[in-house]
């Protein structure tokens, strides 16, 4: 079983999701505590099959500014279809609504 986060997106041109910014969690040697890799730039149809195994499960990865610090946010889960996309669960809503990710394309 893998965790991951979800801290970032890429969009192409017409606003489309293309790419989103996938960190492994892994816990330490001392059982308690967890290190969060540095993100992977993961398609979108990459970042589908990934969470579409069983045993993978991601949250988002939240910045919060007033703590300076990156925080566990809600599930994502791939809704299948023809054109399957990552979704959280918090709202209910079923479309690709991980738009409220940091958009990593002014980045790099």
């Amino acid at each position: 079983m893998a965790e991951y986060r979800i801290s970032g997106i890429w969009k192409n041109s017409d606003g489309i999701i293309t790419h989103y910014a996938v960190h492994l969690r892994t816990k330490n040697a001392d059982g308690k505590s967890y290190t969060i890799d540095k993100a992977v730039k993961m398609t979108k149809a990459a970042a589908v099959e990934l969470l579409q195994k069983p045993s993978n499960t991601a949250k988002t990865y939240l910045w919060d500014y007033a703590a300076a610090s990156w925080f566990a946010g809600g599930d994502v889960h791939v809704v299948a279809g023809n054109q399957s996309f990552l979704r959280t669960t918090h709202d209910g809503t079923v479309r690709d609504n991980l738009l409220h990710l940091i958009n990593y394309r002014y980045i790099y």
